[in-house]
């Protein structure tokens, strides 16, 4: 029988403290999941077993939920890259959040798009690097001019 090295092995070392997280995290998983099993209740699903277990992880609902909703985007369109159109749908979701019309997949769907809303404005991709470059020159200018 062949044994296949751990993907941590084939592509490189992960940091210990990533490594144990994803111990801990998979550990909680397999007990939520045999938990929701037990009770094998129509409202009972894998996903609230998943939401269990980030949340036991110590993880915030709201990053939980924005977590699941960029990668159910993610796994339609690939890597979500903010655009015109998500934020426009974006805005819809919102306008139908205040009307009390968001349905539950909607509201995950509203979460991912603002996690990834949030990833580019935080980007060094969204800095105004033009503006800071002119600012550089003119103090540098000033100091010239103040050393002479």
């Amino acid at each position: 029988m062949t044994t296949r090295p751990h993907d941590s092995e084939a592509k490189g070392k992960i940091a210990p403290d990533v490594e144990d997280w994803i111990r801990q995290f998979t550990k909680h998983l397999e007990l939520q999941l045999l938990e929701a099993s037990r009770d094998l209740a129509p409202n009972v699903s894998v996903a609230r077993a998943i939401l269990a277990t980030f949340i036991d992880s110590g993880m915030e609902i709201e990053s939980a939920m924005e977590l699941l909703g960029q990668a159910a985007l993610e796994s339609h369109t690939g890597a979500a890259l903010w655009s015109d159109a998500l934020n426009a749908r974006r805005f819809a979701l919102i306008d139908k959040e205040i009307q009390g019309a968001l349905t539950p997949a909607e509201s995950i769907e509203l979460a991912g798009l603002t996690r990834i809303m949030r990833d580019h404005i935080e980007s060094e991709t969204n800095l105004p690097m033009k503006g800071a470059r002119a600012l550089h020159q003119k103090l540098l200018q000033l100091k010239r001019g103040n050393s002479d």
